[in-house]
């Protein structure tokens, strides 16, 4: 590697980090905070709303959480109808909140909140709500190109059960499944059944998410057959003779390894996730998988989405 390609590779990698430094240099203290929210909520504002004098300066005012007006004393409240409106918990906390959520690789728990930010666990619990809340996705455009599926099973294993909670049938029944569909741009589409897979549950799904001109590759699960003569073309892969990488050199690897990722977040940070709230931590996963790349983005849109 030459010097100056060793350089741009330097370069390329310190652009992708978000560091606690540079956190901290934006983000100092209770107005800085406040400043950001101004600016996320009112932007460069051309007029005051109520006299209409151009260019005026709105003062902070240091005993609440407001601006006024240098002209007619109207005053703006960066944090009415967010959720920080009636918090009592420091915005200081919520933006360090919201900072480990955009450079770790494996999540926050609620607990870990609570021990950074000395606050309740129902504060805490509240915050990481409110945050893994914005990390669903919005709606996509159809996938095309070339489109991995598979699915995934979360939960124990049944014979780890409690005698009374214990469940008849293969994993496919006792379990919690997950599918996905994962583009070559990096997009991927999830959806939570509490049954296994089959034709009748998964074609549905491909179909509403996935453009006719694809080629999609799979596993030989029975639920899959009879895809080629729906999209482009149909490769597939046949784990039940050890084959992980076909003969065209195609393979699920890609998403089976975010589906490690989400299952390593599962069980080494949260230890448990209800189905209910499930899909609010596969959105989680899948958002950060999406946004690896620009931690400071990521950090900006969740603020944005929460104000």
């Amino acid at each position: 590697m030459t010097k100056n390609k060793r350089k741009q590779k330097q370069k390329s990698t310190k652009e992708k980090t978000y560091s606690i430094k540079q956190f901290r240099k934006d983000y100092p203290d209770e107005d800085s905070c406040l400043e950001k929210l101004f600016q996320v909520q009112y932007g460069k504002l051309g007029a005051c709303p109520k006299c209409g004098v151009i260019n005026v300066e709105f003062k902070r005012i240091s005993t609440r959480r407001c601006y006024q007006c240098g002209e007619c004393g109207y005053q703006l409240h960066p944090t009415a109808g967010t959720v920080f409106e009636k918090t009592r918990t420091p915005l200081t906390y919520w933006f360090y909140a919201i900072y480990l959520y955009t450079v770790t690789r494996n999540g926050v728990a609620a607990k870990e909140l609570q021990r950074q930010l000395d606050v309740t666990y129902k504060t805490a619990w509240r915050m990481a709500d409110q945050i893994r809340k914005i990390m669903v996705s919005t709606e996509k455009a159809k996938l095309k190109g070339l489109v991995i599926m598979d699915e995934t099973f979360i939960g124990g294993l049944n014979k780890n059960r409690h005698k009374n909670k214990k469940k008849d049938g293969t994993a496919g029944k006792t379990m919690t499944m997950v599918f996905g569909m994962l583009d070559e741009n990096g997009h991927i589409v999830s959806k939570v059944f509490e049954q296994g897979p089959s034709a009748a549950l998964l074609k549905p799904i491909i179909r509403e998410h996935i453009h006719p001109d694809t080629i999609v590759v799979t596993d030989g699960g029975n639920a899959y057959q009879g895809l080629h003569k729906e999209f482009k073309e149909h490769q597939i892969i046949e784990h039940r003779n050890d084959e992980y990488v076909n003969e065209e050199g195609y393979t699920t690897n890609p998403l089976e390894n975010h589906w490690s990722s989400l299952k390593r977040m599962i069980k080494g940070t949260h230890i448990h996730v209800g189905v209910k709230h499930l899909p609010k931590y596969i959105a989680e996963s899948i958002f950060r998988y999406e946004n690896r790349n620009q931690p400071e983005k990521m950090f900006e849109f969740i603020l944005k989405k929460l104000v």
